[in-house]
């Protein structure tokens, strides 16, 4: 790895891999732009069947086995369980997360560690994510940030983060639920909220996913199966004990409001275009 005299910070980022050869390069280059070096990046091959593997070991070998780690799942395990490996191998005093089809600004560990480590009770924060063609490289002043605090109301009435914008303390015992495909990132955030609070958000683009959220296409399966994993997040946090039966039932009516709006305006732009 060449710093070119960077600071290295105690962050330490997972991320995730799955037949991603044509994306892995792209997200490893945006933390070797960083402002600020994270202390190792861990790549975890969750059995990928392309040649994932091989451009994954080449980023390995030119950056240093020291800096970039390797880790290799036998068989294919799904996102919550590629990063909870990850997290139990880490070394650093914070986390930070990232998909392998997306990016990062240049500033993004610079302006969440430093915040982070000027508030030690701050146990995880998040910003924005945006579609982008191309990442923008304007820089960001550091100076006037102002992080806020995300209430109870706010976090169950929706996901405040996207996985590749938080940053949390490697303390949090919590971990991404294995047995939850969808919204498991939505389940984790909550379960840290109430075990440990402390959860801020910046509304600052310092990521970027390059393709739309739900498919290129608009309406897609994903869409259905992200509701149904919302749902099994409400319940899951009131068998918990965290909402009553009152704040579940209404979050549930909620959620359907919410996805059946959606549904709606995605099929009125399809009819439209």
């Amino acid at each position: 790895m060449s710093s070119d005299h960077k600071q290295m910070v105690s962050v330490s980022v997972i991320i995730p891999c799955y037949n991603c050869e044509r994306t892995i390069m792209r997200a490893v280059n945006s933390i070797v732009q960083q402002t600020c070096l994270p202390k190792e990046i861990i790549l975890v091959n969750d059995a990928s069947t392309d040649k994932t593997k091989d451009v994954i070991n080449n980023l390995q070998q030119e950056h240093g086995s020291n800096w970039i780690k390797v880790l290799t799942l036998d068989f294919n395990s799904g996102p919550s369980i590629a990063r909870n490996e990850g997290i139990n191998q880490a070394i650093s005093e914070y986390i930070a997360f990232l998909d392998a089809d997306d990016s990062w600004h240049s500033q993004k560990l610079e302006i969440q560690y430093f915040w982070m480590k000027a508030h030690p009770g701050v146990v995880i924060t998040g910003h924005k994510m945006v579609l982008h063609e191309k990442e923008i490289s304007q820089s960001i002043r550091t100076d006037d940030l102002f992080f806020k605090k995300i209430s109870k109301l706010r976090i169950l009435h929706s996901n405040p983060f996207s996985t590749p914008t938080v940053m949390m303390k490697s303390t949090v015992s919590a971990r991404f639920d294995p047995d939850q495909y969808y919204a498991e990132d939505y389940l984790l955030w909550l379960n840290i909220f109430f075990s440990f609070g402390g959860v801020y958000r910046l509304e600052k683009e310092l990521a970027y996913m390059h393709k739309e959220a739900y498919g290129q296409g608009g309406l897609s399966s994903n869409l259905v199966a992200m509701e149904k994993g919302e749902l099994a997040t409400y319940s899951k946090i009131y068998k918990s004990k965290d909402i009553t039966f009152l704040q579940y039932l209404y979050f549930l009516v909620f959620s359907l409001a919410k996805f059946a709006r959606r549904v709606f305006l995605i099929r009125v732009v399809k009819r439209l275009m």
